[in-house]
């Protein structure tokens, strides 16, 4: 039987207005007052799960930034990641020459930071639902360790996020971990930090087996949470290849949840 639900948010449980919609509101509220564990995993930061997720009144648990940081719902916080400062220094220092990227260190704190301000800048700070901080010697900042980073990211044109990519992986081979987010997203993360193992740290604690998990996502960094599961959904709109690596495809996060529960009930009956 599934006993976790997993989902992601942006494409996933929120639409294009950041807010969820009534029909999923509701079959999340049912999913949680049936008894199952429910879980958003996403790239946004745990303050940003909050403020989103705050008339469920802390009835979830949270993994945040694509696994840098798991918090639990009974306890909160249960682990974080964060780079090496050599490493993130490095990626910055190699990405600071391509003014096409709008550039932002996240902390598992939740502070967020950019070197300088634009007019550029502040849309893409606005799609963040808690305050920026302008620091014009980040690079400096974080080699010094003063601030500690566990994920960048990188938004622009999506042909010039894929270059990038490709060029992140081949320069830091064996240090890093990268994901297309969204449209316009590449998050650059620590190696071995990504949402599926921040899922199965969390199954563990929880005392549940992969096949007691069910995860629905949209995007690439998604994909590693399928992998833990064979419970899987894809959002009906998401790309193909993520389509390709789901067990199934929805229209939506409460179809998602009807097959889960109709699926409980063929297991009892079964």
């Amino acid at each position: 039987m599934i006993k976790l639900i997993v989902s992601d948010l942006d494409g996933t449980l929120l639409d294009h207005t950041r807010r969820i919609n009534d029909r999923d509101l509701q079959a999340v509220k049912t999913a949680i007052g049936d008894g199952f564990e429910f879980c958003i995993a996403s790239g946004r930061m745990y303050s940003e799960i909050n403020i989103i997720m705050q008339e469920f009144n802390s009835c979830y648990h949270a993994i945040g930034q694509n696994g840098a940081t798991i918090h639990k719902k009974e306890t909160g916080y249960l682990a974080s990641s964060v780079f090496d400062a050599g490493t993130a220094s490095r990626i910055l220092q190699l990405t600071n020459t391509y003014d096409h990227f709008i550039n932002f260190v996240h902390c598992t704190d939740d502070s967020f930071y950019i070197k300088k301000r634009t007019d550029v800048s502040h849309p893409y700070e606005a799609r963040i639902m808690t305050a920026c901080t302008e620091r014009v010697d980040l690079k400096e900042a974080i080699r010094a360790d003063e601030i500690s980073c566990c994920k960048l990211s990188y938004f622009g044109e999506l042909e010039q996020l894929i270059q990038l990519k490709t060029e992140l992986n081949s320069q830091f081979e064996g240090e890093i971990e990268t994901f297309i987010s969204d449209k316009d997203c590449l998050d650059v993360m620590p190696l071995r930090v990504s949402k599926g193992v921040g899922l199965t740290l969390l199954i563990k604690e929880l005392g549940l087996s992969p096949n007691e998990v069910a995860c629905i996502g949209d995007s690439f960094n998604d994909l590693s949470m399928f992998a833990v599961t064979e419970h899987s959904f894809a959002m009906g709109g998401s790309h193909i290849d993520i389509r390709n690596q789901a067990s199934a495809v929805v229209p939506s996060v409460a179809e998602a949840i009807n097959q889960i529960i109709s699926y409980n009930r063929s297991f009892i009956k079964g």
